[in-house]
Parts: C-alpha cells; sequence; structure tokens
C-alpha cells in the first residue's frame, strides 16, 4: 500500500500519481481532511480548465483553429457551466464558419450569465452568416432557398443586439436584412421569368441582341408589337435576322450562344421557320446578376 496522502502533496487524477478519488480517505476519516483534499482537488481543476482555455486561446490567435477547439473541448469536459469557455469556442468554431454550432456556443454562454459582449459576438457571427448565404444564393441555379434563411439569421441577429450596451452598430443590420429583402423579390421575378419562357415553345422565342448600337429612343415594354425582318445579304451573318419596333431597328435576333438566352432559338434556328417578314411581341428582360442580361421577344404565329 503506496503512502497516505497528506495536505501539501501534488495532486495527480491519473492511476500513476500519488493519489486520486478512489484512493481518498485511505488511513484517515477525518471530515476535515476531507475538505482540505477536495479544497485542494477543485484549485487542481480550475488550474487545468484555466491552463486549456488559455491554450485555446492562443491557438485561435495563432490561426491553429482545430488546436484550438481540441483544448477548449478539454476545458468544457471539466466544466460545462464556464461561460468564458462556451463564448471562446463560440468565436474558436465561428472562425471555422461552423456558424450553427457557433450560435449553439453563444447561447450556452448566455444562458449561464448575462454578457454584452457574448450578444454581441453572437449578432456579429449571425451578421457575417448571413452575409455568406447571401454571397452564396447568387451562384446557384435558384438561390430562393439560401435567402429565406439569411433573412431569418438577419432577424435573430437584430434580435440579439443588447440595444444600447451594444457595440456593433444597428443600421449596418437593417441595411443587410433590407439587401436582402431585395434580392428575395429580385430572385422570385426571375424565377417567375424563367417559368414563363420554359411555358413557351423554344421555336417561338428569341434573344433581341445588338441592341446598345441602336440609338432610336425605343422603349420596350411587355406586349409592345416588333417584327423581325430577314437580311440574307448581310454582310456579317447571311442568317441575320433584323428586329423592329415602332418602324425603327432596334437590334438583332440573338444568333450565337454566349448572346443568347438558352431557352430561346438562334437566328439560324428560326430562319426557315419564318416569311421574309413576320410579326412578333416583346415579352421582358429577363435579369438575374450580370451574367444573364436578355431581352427576350416571342413571334406571333
Amino acid at each position: 500500500m503506496g503512502r497516505e496522502w497528506q495536505i501539501g502533496d501534488p495532486v495527480d487524477d491519473t492511476t500513476d500519481g500519488w493519489m486520486d478519488a478512489q484512493n481518498w480517505g485511505h488511513g484517515s476519516d477525518d471530515d476535515d481532511d476531507e475538505e482540505d483534499f477536495r479544497r485542494v482537488r477543485r484549485r487542481s481543476k480550475n488550474s487545468r480548465i484555466a491552463e486549456y482555455s488559455n491554450k485555446a486561446w492562443n491557438l485561435y490567435m495563432d490561426y491553429n483553429d482545430e488546436d484550438a477547439l481540441y483544448f477548449i473541448n478539454l476545458a468544457l469536459d471539466l466544466d460545462d457551466r464556464n461561460a468564458k469557455n462556451w463564448n471562446r469556442k463560440g468565436i474558436i468554431v465561428e472562425s471555422m464558419k461552423n456558424y450553427a454550432e457557433s450560435e449553439r456556443c453563444y447561447d450556452r454562454s448566455l444562458e449561464l450569465s448575462k454578457s454584452n459582449v457574448v450578444y454581441d459576438n453572437k449578432a456579429r457571427m449571425l451578421y457575417d452568416w448571413a452575409n455568406e448565404l447571401l454571397e452564396e444564393s447568387k451562384n446557384l441555379p435558384n438561390g430562393l432557398d439560401n435567402l429565406k434563411e439569411a433573412k431569418d439569421i438577419i432577424t435573430r441577429a437584430i434580435k440579439a443586439l443588447p440595444g444600447e450596451n451594444s457595440e456593433e452598430n444597428i443600421e449596418t443590420y437593417i441595411s443587410l436584412r433590407d439587401s436582402i429583402n431585395f434580392y428575395i423579390d429580385y430572385e422570385n421575378k426571375f424565377q417567375e421569368d424563367l417559368e414563363t419562357l420554359k411555358s413557351h415553345d423554344k421555336g417561338e422565342l428569341f434573344t433581341i441582341t445588338g441592341m446598345n448600337f441602336y440609338q432610336n429612343g425605343v422603349i420596350l415594354t411587355q406586349g409592345k408589337p416588333l417584327e423581325l425582318v430577314r437580311e440574307p445579304d448581310n454582310e456579317f451573318d447571311k442568317d441575320a435576322i433584323a428586329v423592329y419596333a415602332d418602324g425603327k431597328k432596334i437590334g438583332f435576333v440573338a444568333n450565337k450562344n454566349y448572346t443568347k438566352c438558352e431557352l430561346t432559338s438562334s437566328a439560324s434556328q428560326l430562319k426557315d421557320e419564318i416569311e421574309n417578314v413576320a410579326k412578333a411581341e416583346y415579352l421582358f428582360h429577363l435579369e438575374r446578376y450580370a451574367d444573364i442580361q436578355f431581352s427576350i421577344g416571342r413571334i406571333i404565329r
């Protein structure tokens, strides 16, 4: 049997040390000794929590998020009611762009101890999350789901701000919310126009190109009458079809894949489907950011 633990001896919670919790009390039944042991043990535990927490923070400051997360988890394993360490974990996983987990950590910290700093941290993280979803939506075929999620998140961000005690600028948050609402309307309009095009026969749809070259003052509105005129003698394209409105040339039927909407036909595809002159109407300008800017017309059969 090893020697009895005495006050002042080092504490080691492993089986290799001089004592551990299961060996406490061997050789002594004194209540004071038990209380002394608990105090020493608490000091040892708190020391390790602080050591792990500080190690995690230093690693985070050195941009080593993976190791920082490992050590902050060690600290929380020892004490999951430490509001400061839940806040630190929220910051670390936010840096790793694990926003849902970051929000959970901030909420746990606030559950344990209300803090304006943590409220601001949560709001800022939610702002960044919403902004990333907004930007990602622009690269998706249909960004509505992203945008609706972003709207919900920025709403939570605004609610998280601790009022006049916040260090954050609430106007910045409101501006992002308004931008998200704008893009929701913008995306809805694009998707509706896309469905309209899909409802038509591709063989009756065309894209008008070259409109910037014709400064004729013609304003195109939905349903405006158009006229298609074949130009077989066109020196640049024998399949060329000119587009007229109010008796003025406003452009040509697009004949290249990079100048036309994929849901419309090219001039080469239409040239044998129409007479020398054909009636048409203007549908709308299909727009989605810089990549999709098409003026669409429809042949009237």
